[in-house]
């Protein structure tokens, strides 16, 4: 038996509101041994979950692996830093994709449902969609403000026109506290990433003093892992 694509798997489940009833979740298994998931069935063959079985699959957090490779895309095709990607995330969602604040903003940046659709954001609950209308609004707010970072943060968390009424950072403890926050976890991302720069190159460094060792052969060579090419701290 199988479950539909991983992917696909995870866009369902991070999709599911964050106030979904775990008897609100349906699946059924199609011929071919497919399991397939809903929290709207339309079809008679979707059976609905008893509790134990829903909760088992409502992760409450987001694949690691999986965020940093959502975030260093977003802020790439953005040109966003993925540390303040990621710091906004932290300070918004706390990485949790099913986030939802009491003034109705959703997922992992907390996006607005007024402003979800300027954004091209269909379901705000699915992390790659959530991220990168995110990291667009960031963007843009950063274009916006002549990319004066504190004030594009301020109207993050308040809004553009509350930013441009009042001339900068509006008198908003809440919105102090916000670009507090995010600065200090973009200047500590930040500062990870140098500091895995360095020691990657320390590392290489050493290396390059090591006698030449011979070169491993075809069979060898199948067992050397790959490396990856995105380093995102895990804080």
């Amino acid at each position: 038996m199988r479950v539909f694509g991983v992917f696909g798997l995870l866009s369902f489940l991070f999709a599911l509101p964050f106030c979904a009833q775990a008897s609100e979740i349906y699946q059924y298994i199609d011929a071919a041994g497919t399991i397939h998931f809903t929290n709207v069935p339309t079809d008679s063959r979707f059976k609905r979950m008893d509790q134990g079985e829903a909760k088992a699959v409502l992760p409450d957090k987001i694949d690691r692996d999986i965020l940093n490779i959502l975030i260093y895309e977003a802020s790439k095709t953005h040109k966003i830093s993925p540390a303040l990607t990621m710091a906004v995330i932290r300070t918004e969602s706390n990485f949790n994709p099913r986030a939802v604040s009491v003034a109705g903003a959703q997922g992992l940046m907390q996006i607005m449902p007024a402003t979800a659709g300027d954004l091209r954001i269909n379901d705000p609950f699915d992390p790659e969609e959530n991220i990168h209308g995110g990291t667009r609004y960031l963007r843009y707010l950063l274009d916006r403000f002549d990319q004066n970072l504190t004030l594009a943060l301020a109207a993050y968390h308040a809004g553009p026109g509350t930013v441009s009424r009042y001339g900068g950072v509006p008198p908003i403890k809440q919105t102090k506290r916000y670009i507090k926050k995010v600065l200090h976890f973009y200047d500590y991302y930040l500062n990870e990433t140098k500091r895995s720069e360095i020691k990657k190159r320390d590392t290489k460094g050493e290396e390059a003093k090591l006698p030449a060792q011979p070169m491993p052969g075809p069979a060898l060579a199948q067992n050397i892992p790959s490396q990856s090419k995105i380093k995102i701290p895990n804080h």
